[in-house]
């Protein structure tokens, strides 16, 4: 196994995209072949077949295709829309390079070299001092594969920094020859990354290991949890201590992106999110290779500055009726908990009438539950009825009025008020 020196990440469109590593070369190497890389593109949007191929060695083989006949898959390319979305990693040993990458052509995005398209521009030599598409130098295409095994199972596989859809164990199959990074990781554990050249069937197996000190410790100023945004974003502000590395990664739902870390350990950014609940962590590996991790964190999508006001009213004196409320989270507030709520509030009157109010601003989308218990006071000589309003977006919606026929825990203190859902 390599070691490899992390230098940064890029925020791409593609989320799961983690790292770029380079070795045994300098910043200048890494910079030089995205140029080439990104030159050949140049050319093919002027649709000059010969100026992409002035940046292919003449020594060009890759899966049997040698660099005469990679001029005509060039030239049957001409015409293509193609867009770089991103790179996923460049990894440099010495005079030989390996990049894989994101590239939308016609339209669809593809995984190079994961997809299988575009996997001539994934090998790169320096010759000369200039930085040449090689090839793999495989007289034949490979059709290889990966099992991957860990103790214990269920670790997040990655194959040259993009994050897979599947764990451990796992066969990733339907690979070419070449140098591939293979990384396993399960949460509480130390992450593990190991460089292989695949030129036959290979099978890894990591035992993997619990973190030991010195570990990577994160302070989450920014968002708190059980937060409520009322946008398509949050910002996400903490700091991370024992790590001098300059990315963190953020596990978002189960999908994954980079944060910039700065020299001082801390970090700022925004992040979109797509779902109602977003449940997320950080994690960060130090070059002792000890992976440490945020506490779970989880942010609700809101709904803006709208307001949700509950309230009950009742027909007695020296009476304690309670007003239950959950979100659409199964967040729980009543009078033990008059703040269980995110972003809401419960106003008591445990002496008679009522109101009895809960207000949430802003508010969540989804399915609330109301309920009412008659907790103390009941008087079969004198009922108690009560009255439900729910006010949402200016409308007041009335429920009730409901006669209990008991308290505490006797069969009719409960009232099931309304389940109602917010758009």
């Amino acid at each position: 196994m390599r070691k490899f020196i992390l230098l940064f990440a890029i925020l791409v469109l593609l989320s799961s995209c983690i790292f770029e590593v380079i070795q045994n070369g300098d910043d200048n190497d890494l910079e030089k072949i995205k140029e080439v890389f990104l030159h050949i593109f140049d050319e093919f949007t002027m649709f000059d077949v010969e100026g992409v191929m002035s940046y292919f060695s003449e020594d060009f083989l890759n899966d049997g295709v040698d660099y005469f006949e990679e001029r005509n898959i060039w030239y049957d390319r001409l015409g293509a829309t193609v867009d770089i979305v991103s790179f996923s990693t460049i990894q440099i040993n010495e005079n030989h390079a390996y990049i894989s990458f994101v590239i939308n052509y016609n339209g669809v995005d593809y995984s190079v070299p994961l997809d299988g398209e575009f996997t001539d521009l994934v090998y790169f030599k320096k010759i000369d001092d200039e930085w040449k598409v090689y090839g793999n130098q495989q007289e034949y295409p490979g059709n290889y594969s990966i099992t991957v095994e860990t103790n214990p199972n269920g670790a997040s596989l990655y194959l040259n920094g993009t994050k897979l859809d599947y764990t451990s164990p796992y066969t990733i199959e339907d690979l070419s020859a070449g140098y591939y990074v293979v990384g396993v990781y399960v949460k509480g554990y130390n992450e593990v990354w190991e460089e292989i050249f695949l030129s036959a069937d290979t099978t890894i197996y990591e035992i993997l290991e619990v973190p030991s000190y010195p570990t990577p410790t994160f302070y989450i100023n920014s968002p708190e949890d059980g937060e409520i945004i009322d946008d398509d974003h949050f910002f996400l502000s903490g700091y991370v201590n024992d790590y001098l590395g300059n990315y963190a990664i953020l596990n978002i739902n189960g999908d994954e992106q980079t944060i910039e870390v700065d020299g001082f350990g801390d970090f700022h950014q925004y992040i979109n999110v797509y779902d109602e609940v977003n449940e997320f962590f950080l994690r960060a590996t130090n070059s002792f290779g000890n992976t440490g991790i945020s506490d779970d964190i989880t942010v609700y999508a809101g709904t803006g500055e709208r307001e949700l006001t509950i309230e009950i009213t009742w027909n007695t004196d020296a009476t304690d009726l309670d007003l239950h409320i959950w979100d659409p989270f199964d967040n729980y507030c009543f009078y033990g908990d008059i703040y269980g709520i995110p972003n809401g509030a419960l106003q008591i009157d445990d002496n008679g009438y009522g109101p009895e109010i809960f207000l949430q601003q802003p508010i969540s989308i989804g399915t609330y539950r109301v309920k009412a218990h008659f907790y103390d006071g009941y008087d079969e000589s004198n009922p108690t009825s009560a009255i439900v309003e729910i006010r949402l977006d200016g409308t007041s919606y009335f429920y009730g009025p409901y006669e209990f026929t008991g308290d505490g825990d006797e069969q009719g203190a409960w009232w099931d008020v309304v389940d109602f859902t917010v758009e």
